[in-house]
């Protein structure tokens, strides 16, 4: 199993950096069913690399706009907060 930070997710999910990624996290997790970081690490924030690349591929990637679920406009504003 492997463990990626904040900027792996965020290269990963498209948003430019993983401060973005970490503004728009909270969102993300409430109202897309983003996966939450692994509860036994405090800092650096880590999550499961294969728990975030299904989710990429069931909702699609933000930066090259290739998505495939229904929440285009969703996904478009919270990478833009």
């Amino acid at each position: 199993m492997t463990f990626v930070t904040a900027d792996e997710v965020a290269r990963m999910t498209g948003f430019e950096s993983g401060e973005a990624f970490l503004r728009a996290r909270d969102r993300l997790e409430k109202r897309e069913r983003f996966p939450a970081p692994m509860p036994t690490c405090l800092r650096p924030l880590k999550w499961r690399r294969d728990a975030i690349a299904a989710w990429v591929e069931e909702h699609g990637i933000f930066g090259t706009r290739a998505v495939s679920g229904p929440n285009v406009v969703l996904f478009e504003m919270a990478r833009q907060a």
